[in-house]
């Protein structure tokens, strides 16, 4: 009986052994490969900016009832401009602007007036919302709050008195451009704004004095739109 019990061990060791010779490895366990490295953003957008611009800009005026000699004859003119923001987000920027401009005025025949200039300026807050991230293109809008003023001067016909005509007050600007990456630290584009003036004051100064007129009954300058070519230099890392 113990010889029989012992040829069955053997026979299941035998078996076991067998069955463990043929038996399938383990698996093996990979590691989950490394996800792949975006590539960094084209022309990323930087936390300042710094824009110069040349501008054309048109003066617009308001009618008055009874006298109009210093609307009559305005035209286009060049001026200058500069920026600087701050661009907490790609696509929000906030700073200041100034712009003056200088523009044509030729006083009409029979006006009473000659060797007329007249000139323009703004100044204030500026915001911009932004439309895109990164890319060539950098397409925004703009809108301004500040301070702003239309000037006309000439000579009274026959004489050297010389009077200047000043309309100013508060002012909102609004606007937009298209500016193209010519490298990761500089831009150029066309723009355009729009400044209306609400007038607080419209005053005439010359011979030592000045008075101050009822811009209801004198015409005066209201605001100016502007057509600009801007070059932004932009500062900081990408964001």
């Amino acid at each position: 009986m113990a010889r029989i019990v012992a040829l069955c061990l053997g026979c299941c060791a035998i078996s076991a052994s067998a069955r463990a010779e043929h038996a399938p490895p383990p698996p093996i366990v990979l590691e989950a490969a490394p996800a792949p490295q975006l590539p960094p953003p084209e022309y990323p957008r930087r936390p300042f900016e710094l824009t110069a611009e040349l501008l054309l800009g048109l003066p617009s005026c308001a009618i008055g009832s009874n006298y109009n000699q210093r609307c009559d004859g305005t035209s286009a003119g060049p001026g200058f401009g500069a920026t600087a923001l701050w661009r907490p987000s790609p696509y929000f920027a906030l700073g200041g602007t100034i712009s003056a401009l200088s523009f044509g005025f030729r006083p009409a025949e029979g006006s009473g007036l000659s060797r007329g200039s007249a000139d323009g300026y703004f100044w204030g807050l500026l915001s911009r919302v932004y439309f895109v991230d990164h890319g060539l293109l950098e397409p925004y809008l703009e809108l301004g709050v500040g301070r702003g003023g239309v000037a006309t001067s000439a000579f009274e016909a026959g004489t050297d008195a010389e009077y200047q005509e000043n309309s100013g007050g508060l002012a909102f600007r609004v606007g937009g451009a298209i500016e193209f990456y010519l490298g990761r630290h500089v831009r150029l584009g066309p723009a355009y704004d729009w400044t209306h003036l609400y007038v607080q004051h419209l005053r005439r100064c010359g011979q030592a004095r000045c008075i101050d007129l009822d811009d209801a009954s004198y015409g005066h300058g209201s605001g100016f739109s502007t057509i600009s070519l801007r070059l932004s230099v932009l500062i900081g890392p990408g964001q």
